[in-house]
């Protein structure tokens, strides 16, 4: 049972770094076109308190994690996190001179604690350079992070069987199972570029005080200058933000097929979605034009 926990912690954290990896780089490269944009320094963090008894000390083990104090799970190359040297498993105790907050070190699973600790680090972020206090293999010591602009959406990976990824308008998000099925970054970027272009697109504008606010009426975007409805736009800005970012367009199409093939929910048309087959075919199509537009050094642009 201990080796099955070790296990799933493992194959957990391998997804959360695939997945901070390539939102880093879709983040990054888009952020003229994203609506909200931030200081980010790009890292992936979680703390022990995130994570169900039977998980969490595997991940203190692993991870030196304590309380709700956000540790490194990733630091994607090139980004703010790596360029000041930061590595997974670092533990973050303060930002300048204020202290992150501890919290409890025992209770259920909850993501509350770890959340307020973000919110301090992301307004020291917004400023600009930001000191931050870190330990790592027990000593102690400050580093600088240099934030640089990106697109300002939080994306989650979900412990989830269901094959999925949203967007609620402030964040994305994808299940471990679906972050499993891609096969690479490049398929991983497709997934991610579609869910980030519902925020692009606006299709997923927030309402505080009741969530996310789906529009499901594609006359609505029609109006605005697009054509078809907002799964098909997702699709083709989708595949632009992923090319955007420097991944292969050319996966898009055999992935679709794929996954038609293995989930049968996909395969044939759905209310507001197109069978997996039909979006092959029309990422063919916008692979084509984003290849065109790469020999010609056109800016890509959807």
């Amino acid at each position: 049972m201990e080796a099955d926990e070790a296990q799933r912690l493992t194959a957990l954290t391998d997804l959360d770094q695939r997945v901070a990896r390539v939102a880093w780089r879709l983040s990054e490269a888009n952020a003229a076109l994203c609506p909200t944009v931030r200081l980010s320094a790009g890292w992936a963090l979680h703390s022990a308190r995130q994570y169900r008894p039977a998980l969490r000390s595997h991940a203190q083990a692993r991870f030196g994690l304590r309380g709700d104090l956000p540790g490194v799970i990733a630091a994607p190359g090139g980004s703010p996190a790596d360029a000041a040297g930061l590595r997974i498993g670092d533990l973050l105790l303060a930002v300048g001179a204020t202290p992150l907050s501890a919290g409890e070190q025992a209770g259920a699973a909850e993501w509350e604690g770890l959340e307020a600790n973000i919110r301090t680090l992301d307004a020291a972020l917004a400023q600009g350079p930001t000191a931050v206090t870190v330990q790592r293999d027990g000593e102690t010591f400050d580093v600088t992070v240099q934030p640089r602009r990106a697109c300002g959406y939080e994306v989650q990976l979900d412990p989830s069987d269901e094959l999925n990824a949203r967007a609620d308008g402030r964040r994305l998000f994808i299940s471990t199972a679906l972050a499993g099925f891609s096969e690479s970054d490049d398929e991983l970027a497709v997934i991610l570029g579609h869910e980030l272009a519902h925020h692009v697109l606006g299709h997923r504008p927030w309402n505080a005080a009741g969530g996310a606010a789906r529009r499901n009426n594609d006359g609505a975007w029609r109006t605005e200058g697009g054509s078809g409805g907002a799964e098909q736009q997702a699709d083709r800005v989708g595949l632009y933000l992923a090319a955007r970012a420097g991944y292969d367009p050319a996966v898009a199409a055999p992935f679709w097929r794929r996954f038609g093939e293995s989930n049968w929910r996909v395969r044939f048309p759905q209310i507001g979605h197109a069978s997996a087959g039909a979006r092959a075919a029309a990422l063919e199509a916008v692979q084509r034009e984003i290849q065109a537009k790469q020999r010609t050094g056109g800016e890509l642009l959807p």
